[in-house]
């Protein structure tokens, strides 16, 4: 039986860095990329952070598809102006992006993760529980379709350093500054309130 190829329609966001891309599938956010500002070059559809998902986009999408992609277009514009810094798990639907029980255990474990705080891959996969699995979250940080929602920008080395991300390294740091900066300012944007334990 040939299974149905899923709607995919995209839409760009725009940051104080140029614009991103947002793709939706079946109405579900299925990736998130950022605009490359490293002197690497800019690849003519932005750059994908975190080995991001690039599906080829369709054309017009249905009524749910386009409601998603201008509601997740509003939502990443909003966290580039501090007004949201996080989703909680319940707000990110997870199915749309192909991932197995161990990765949206752990996705959902970091979407618990205050905004401008740090995790290592050891004490997330620990949180998500996985001990011993912390080269496997390093894996699954590496495949993340949809950075900034899901925010792999909070994970680093054991050794304090940030370690990459994706094509443009300068994102991480850029991401912690801006998440920090809006938390001193006594900002005080939506964030996910959840416990930090993965839900089921």
């Amino acid at each position: 039986m040939v299974r149905p190829v899923p709607r995919t329609v995209r839409a760009s966001y725009a940051t104080p860095y140029g614009e991103g891309e947002v793709i939706v599938s079946d109405g579900l956010l299925a990736g998130v990329t950022l605009p490359i500002t490293a002197e690497r070059g800019t690849p003519e559809a932005g750059g994908h952070a975190e080995g991001c998902s690039g599906a080829g986009a369709r054309e017009a999408g249905s009524g749910e598809d386009r409601k998603a992609l201008i509601r997740w277009k509003g939502e990443l514009e909003a966290y580039f102006r501090g007004e949201r810094l996080s989703w909680a798990p319940d707000e990110v639907g997870l199915d749309g992006i192909g991932l197995g029980e161990f990765e949206r255990k752990v996705y959902r474990t970091l979407l618990c993760l205050p905004p401008g705080t740090t995790v290592g891959y050891r004490e997330l996969a620990e949180m998500a529980g996985y001990p011993r699995a912390a080269r496997a979250v390093g894996s699954a940080m590496a495949k993340n379709p949809i950075p900034i929602v899901v925010p792999c920008h909070r994970v680093i080395r054991a050794d304090g350093t940030l370690g990459n991300y994706g094509d443009d390294p300068e994102w991480k740091p850029r991401l912690l500054e801006h998440e920090t900066a809006f938390a001193k300012r006594g900002e005080r944007p939506r964030a996910s309130q959840g416990k930090l334990q993965a839900s089921a």
